[in-house]
């Protein structure tokens, strides 16, 4: 072990973001430009593969004995090639003794430590991750965990929201994507899972918080908002301080009918797996 193992622990998870991120992206999305000058998520997959075998191999003296870019450059390929790449360069990381880290080496023109180059690797990497997360969500995509909770994965501390990654290691990612991908359910924003039970047609949709309306110029006040869909219609119960309103299929029912609809349909959650990935 040395002091400098949280760097390659982060690098080993760093490479699963980004492949994570990939994934997302279908085969049509590849040649997708948000902006004239803004590279497409074919560009930006290049952009990683030649740039980190350049830091690497230049900078770091780690070669992978691999060209830089697939064969073919698919989204399956940029997967399978970077998923390479990214371990071969973990394994001889993690051969590297203690002193090699603190041994300088030329950063294009500046001269630094190697670990001052892996960090500053690991953030080049997460810039570009996250611009490709901007175009996932233009594309309206499924945005999944990446250092926490998302809007799609239930947004805001107060809605409780949950960390929810898309795969939980680099080989389940190139098996299920071998396959076609696989898509964990997202609660959405604002909202709690969909609770479904025998008996129980309306499923919960979306739980936001909502401004109050009031008269005059008194407090501002906030309520929340739970949308329902069913079979048989949809409906609204708005809850402020315990004093509920229902709207749609909730229309005239008593305070003590509208509490519990909303407590049934808003049950303590059962916990998510979770999938640790530093952050």
């Amino acid at each position: 072990m040395t002091v400098f193992d949280f760097l390659l622990d982060t690098y080993e998870t760093e490479r699963l973001k980004t492949l994570s991120i990939w994934s997302v992206f279908t085969d049509a999305d590849l040649e997708f430009r948000p902006a004239p000058r803004a590279r497409t998520p074919h560009e930006q997959m290049v952009h990683q593969c030649t740039s980190e075998d350049g830091w690497l191999k230049g900078m770091l003296g780690i070669d992978t004995g691999l060209p830089a870019l697939p064969a073919e450059e698919t989204r399956l390929g940029f997967l399978r090639h970077y998923a390479e790449l990214s371990q071969r360069r973990l394994d001889a990381l993690r051969q590297k003794e203690e002193p090699w880290f603190n041994e300088r080496s030329m950063f294009f023109d500046a001269e630094r430590t190697r670990s001052w180059i892996l960090l500053r690797r690991l953030t080049h990497s997460a810039h570009h991750r996250a611009q490709l997360v901007v175009y996932l969500r233009l594309l309206g995509r499924p945005i999944y965990s990446t250092y926490g909770p998302t809007a799609d994965t239930g947004g805001l501390p107060i809605n409780d929201p949950r960390v929810i990654y898309r795969y939980r290691d680099v080989a389940d990612l190139l098996a299920a994507e071998r396959e076609g991908g696989r898509f964990r359910d997202l609660p959405g924003p604002g909202s709690k899972p969909p609770t479904e039970r025998p008996g129980a047609a309306p499923l919960l949709r979306s739980l936001e918080r909502v401004p109050l309306r009031v008269r005059g110029n008194g407090p501002k006040l906030s309520a929340w908002r739970m949308t329902v869909d069913s079979g048989g219609g949809a409906g609204v119960i708005v809850m402020a301080d315990d004093f509920y309103r229902g709207e749609g299929m909730y229309s005239g029912l008593s305070q003590e009918e509208l509490a519990a609809e909303y407590r049934r349909l808003n049950p303590p959650q059962d916990p998510i797996e979770e999938f640790t990935q530093l952050g």
